[in-house]
């Protein structure tokens, strides 16, 4: 009978892997002054291998808390720091380079301290991420620098600042975002809107290319305004009530 796992990395950490190195190829695009082919081979890892994973590990039975700390520390690298490098190299370019800097320490400093403080004390609400998740303020500060959202103005590279400095806050606000992982299935008018999500970037890299980054913005945005919309009042009051717990815990 065929291993699923040697010494603790399975059959899910290959599909993990393929997202990790989708990053170290988008560093390399990034050091040759190639920001949106970077962008490609984050949005390649995601699509091919952080998406997978969690589905394969339940399917194969080889989920344990290796494979968690592998995935979360390559989300943290490639879903946070990359796409900070791209946001850089791209306001650098421009003549942005300080707004540049001063939102990549925005959206890496938010990632990290709610990275850290999840790992500090448990959150153990199973219907809601709390606060929006660093996947999100990543890949808008991805979009937001690879998108047509800017434009060639001054004013555009500000509001684009301005976005991802809001969203890297919004990282540690105790807003309930819900995830597709929790307690209970999602509605069906979330799904109606979130399924053709992961089909529109692939199809728009195909036929339309240059805006294949405007759909991925708008995703970001849209989950960000919306996301925590399908969770009822009385899971809302659940959830605060675990947040309470949670805060008094960390704080010891």
């Amino acid at each position: 009978m065929l291993r699923r796992t040697i010494g603790g990395f399975g059959v899910k950490d290959l599909f993990t892997l393929v997202n990790l190195l989708s990053g170290v190829a988008a560093v390399g695009y990034v050091l040759r002054a190639e920001p949106r082919n970077a962008g490609y081979a984050v949005i390649v890892g995601f699509l091919l291998g952080d998406i997978v994973d969690g589905t394969v590990a339940r399917r194969t039975g080889t989920a344990n808390r290796f494979g968690g700390e592998f995935d979360s520390i390559t989300d943290h690298f490639v879903h946070v720091f990359v796409p900070g490098l791209v946001f850089f190299e791209v306001y650098e370019g421009a003549g942005h380079g300080a707004l540049g800097l001063v939102a990549v320490g925005a959206l890496i400093a938010g990632a990290t301290v709610r990275h850290a403080r999840f790992a500090a004390a448990r959150f153990d609400y199973p219907l809601c991420w709390c606060g929006l998740p660093r996947t999100v303020s990543g890949f808008t500060a991805l979009s937001v620098a690879l998108s047509t959202f800017l434009g060639r103005s001054d004013a555009g590279y500000i509001a684009g600042f301005v976005v991802v400095v809001v969203m890297s806050v919004m990282n540690v606000v105790p807003i309930p975002y819900m995830t597709h992982r929790g307690r209970r299935a999602m509605q069906w008018y979330v799904k109606a809107t979130v399924v053709p999500f992961f089909f529109s970037a692939p199809i728009m890299f195909v036929v339309a290319r240059r805006y294949t980054f405007d759909v991925f913005l708008l995703g970001m945005v849209w989950f960000t305004v919306f996301g925590w919309f399908p969770v009822h009042p009385e899971e809302r009051r659940e959830f605060y009530a675990e947040y309470r717990r949670w805060s008094a815990e960390l704080a010891k």
